[in-house]
């Protein structure tokens, strides 16, 4: 699961997120704003720090932040990096740089990207990520978020719904956190994320699937939200060379399902990865065939437009890769039940999201 542990039963879940009340996505099938039209050149995401161990030969044990001294730099990377490789860990760990005369943590935080801010929490009891922002931001009609955990400080004239520029300042790298354990002196650090949000409906389907429970974060709950390795993306967008939907075609599929809705959001969110195979046949939709990676992102989708009987499901694992499934034991969505896959509680959870309407 994504930085969040279960503390007093849902709440946990909740608290952990990071999400406050949605914000208007930018509609992937809309012009491009002026904004990022005369946006001056640069790379597609800036370090949100300014620490540059990550572009140095051997320059992570530097820049990434491990759990503890004895642990290795990687587990302050992306992915299942946690719990002996069982848990996964969405965001980066980035190392602090300066510290003040106690110790504590200076370095500045930056915005990755010109974007939207659309959540500020302030309470750190409120979050295992104590004080954190999550912008929105718009690239190549793709709507994408950032988020900047474990704050000391968080600018106090930042607001939700300011528009900022790339490199604006937004808080203080520090430790601030509502776990039990908290988070040593000596291990301030900026958890950062690059990621889609799921459903811009989440707050209507968490009062379905979670009756009585709390969401204290609305749509931008980290339930909704799905990591993509952040690390990667800031150095490819540092050599100029990264585009997202080539990222996104990049992603390795851990499994191939058939979806028997004929429409759901996420293809109005992100039609960039719709693969119509025959664009000329003018026969209704009736399904999907749709790949997903690891974390559960949806990265590719083929409109299937023949026949096909769902027999009362509501989707069908057709293909399980065996061998990224076993690269990314922290998955956690598929498992062989005898001679058959089928999704695990969570990856239910997961598909029941993304098919919210």
């Amino acid at each position: 699961m994504k930085h969040t542990p279960w503390i007093a039963a849902l709440a946990v879940i909740i608290n952990s997120s990071c999400e406050k009340r949605p914000s208007p996505f930018v509609p992937a099938t809309s012009k491009p704003s002026t904004t990022e039209e005369t946006a001056p050149e640069g790379p597609a995401f800036q370090f949100p720090t300014a620490n540059r161990g990550l572009l140095r030969t051997g320059g992570e044990v530097n820049f990434f932040t491990p759990t503890n001294p004895e642990r290795p730099w990687s587990s302050g990377a992306f992915g299942c990096v946690r719990n002996s490789g069982t848990r996964l860990h969405e965001g980066i760990d980035i190392m602090s740089l300066k510290r003040d005369d106690d110790g504590e943590s200076v370095d500045a935080v930056m915005s990755s990207r010109s974007g939207k801010v659309v959540h500020i929490n302030r309470n750190i009891s409120a979050s295992n990520y104590g004080k954190y922002i999550v912008l929105l931001h718009e690239i190549e009609r793709f709507p994408i978020y950032t988020l900047y955990a474990h704050l000391r400080k968080v600018k106090g004239s930042l607001a939700v719904g300011d528009t900022l520029d790339a490199g604006a300042i937004l808080g203080t790298l520090g430790r601030t956190s509502n776990t039990k354990e908290g988070i040593p002196r000596e291990r301030a650090h900026l958890h950062f994320e690059i990621g889609i949000q799921v459903n811009p409906k989440f707050s209507q389907w968490f009062d379905g699937w979670y009756k009585g429970g709390n969401n204290f974060h609305g749509n931008w709950n980290g339930l909704n939200l799905l990591g993509l390795d952040a690390a990667a993306i800031l150095k490819q967008a540092d050599a100029g060379s990264f585009k997202m939907l080539e990222h996104l075609n990049k992603e390795k599929h851990l499994c191939r399902i058939l979806i028997f809705n004929k429409t759901f959001n996420w293809l109005k969110q992100f039609p960039q990865l719709i693969e119509d195979r025959n664009p000329k046949n003018t026969k209704a939709i009736q399904a999907w065939e749709l790949d997903l990676n690891f974390n559960g992102i949806p990265v590719r989708a083929v409109p299937i437009r023949d026949e096909i009987h769902s027999g009362g499901a509501k989707y069908r694992i057709l293909h399980v890769d065996k061998k990224i499934l076993n690269m990314h034991p922290c998955s956690g969505l598929v498992f062989l039940k005898g001679q058959q896959w089928v999704f695990t509680a969570k990856g239910r959870r997961s598909l029941d999201l993304l098919l919210f309407r």
